[in-house]
């Protein structure tokens, strides 16, 4: 493990969490399978983690801030490993409920805990690379999705998958915490360059934050309905989600490079636009082809601004309470994104309902001026805790 840098280190927990999220994800029917319950029981089971996770963010952003946010994400990383297996194996709907609050409170705390640890990796680095650190948890998510629907192909219980599963992001994500770098204190100066230090600041990163989300849950329960309305083959349509999520993982690949040429606020913008322009352009033509490639646009052009949130919701702060903040509401809106849009779709319909898809990327392009600090940065020399990432002390 001495080999392993903190970067590539934290670049793996990131795809660990994602691995866990996308076996989970597939392997709900067989949840529902094993409680033998309709959709309402299955979704107040599935409702503990979502509660979890939101309950623990607050938290586990004063744990890291007290303790370091390597810390934090040793304990949830194994933890989470270790009771996904619950939900597979207990036999009532009250106590899958249970062990999925117990998933949600590890996963919202290794969610603030490791954008934390990206920060101060970033920091350390001198350069962004919070971007690609998603793009982990994207790809780390299809590959979860695969393992699930590959066990479930061959006939194999979710108890095992979810055990083998577990087992392993639990040890890996044991030994790849050693390899992370100790917080240090806030960059001298920051403070007062850092627009998001301020309270409007930290309200206009929490909206766009929300609305970026709300669109991607809109893509995660909406977009196959969306086409299979306007005509699509049911084979067709459910590849809506995998073209939104293939783009989103690839485009954060090249996030942190456009980042540096472009700026956060002209990037966030223009991935805004083109996820603006795309949905808008697919929902007035009604054509399922044009709707597939929306879906890709979509998933391009959102996959960088969540990373440039987070970003700059970090600078000049303590990096985990700012954080849990922005991520908060994001997870509010990824959560209240596929409700509203099914209520509005019941009075209207499902395309009518979709133009808040295209409201909430209007608004990442109207907002992304948050993203912009009001002065310089820092010199790299203000702080002591800007080393090159070989110096870097790791436990």
């Amino acid at each position: 493990m001495r080999a392993i840098s903190p970067r590539a280190a934290i670049a793996a927990i990131f795809t660990l969490n994602g691995i866990v999220l996308g076996t989970w994800g597939a392997r709900i029917p067989a949840i529902q399978d094993h409680l033998d319950v309709g959709p309402g029981g299955l979704a107040v089971a599935l409702a503990g983690l979502a509660a979890g996770a939101l309950i623990a963010m607050p938290t586990a952003a004063r744990l890291a801030s007290r303790h370091g946010s390597r810390a934090v994400i040793r304990i949830a990383v194994i933890v989470l490993g270790l009771v996904m297996v619950a939900p597979a194996v207990l036999p009532s709907v009250g106590l899958v409920t249970v062990a999925t609050f117990l998933m949600g409170l590890a996963n919202g705390s290794l969610d603030v805990s490791m954008n934390a640890q990206g920060v101060e990796v970033e920091r350390a680095m001198r350069r962004p690379v919070l971007s690609s650190l998603h793009a982990g948890f994207s790809f780390g998510g299809l590959i979860g999705a695969g393992i699930g629907a590959l066990a479930a192909a061959a006939g194999i219980d979710a108890a095992p998958n979810f055990l083998a599963v577990g087992l392993i992001v639990a040890a890996a994500g044991l030994l790849l915490s050693r390899r992370l770098v100790d917080d240090g204190p806030v960059p001298e100066g920051a403070e007062a360059t850092a627009g998001a230090t301020t309270a409007r600041g930290r309200w206009r990163l929490r909206e766009l934050a929300f609305c970026a989300f709300f669109a991607e849950g809109a893509a995660l329960d909406w977009s196959a309905v969306h086409l299979r309305t306007i005509g699509a083959a049911t084979a067709v349509a459910g590849l809506a989600y995998a073209a939104f999520s293939v783009a989103m993982a690839s485009g954060r690949l090249t996030g942190d490079r456009l980042s540096v040429r472009w700026g956060p606020v002209a990037l966030a913008r223009r991935g805004g636009a083109l996820a603006t322009a795309a949905m808008a352009v697919s929902l007035a033509a009604g054509v399922p082809a044009i709707g597939l490639v929306a879906y890709l646009a979509l998933g391009a052009g959102l996959s960088v601004v969540v990373p440039l949130i987070f970003r700059a919701a970090a600078t000049g702060a303590d990096a985990a309470p700012a954080l849990a903040g922005v991520t908060t509401s994001g997870y509010v809106g990824l959560l209240s994104g596929p409700p509203i849009i099914g209520a509005v779709a019941s009075l209207t319909s499902v395309p009518t309902a979709l133009i808040l898809v295209v409201a909430a990327t209007a608004a990442v392009v109207l907002g992304a001026g948050a993203l912009r600090p009001p002065g310089p940065a820092p010199a790299a020399s203000a702080s002591p805790r800007l080393q090159p990432t070989s110096t870097v002390k790791a436990a």
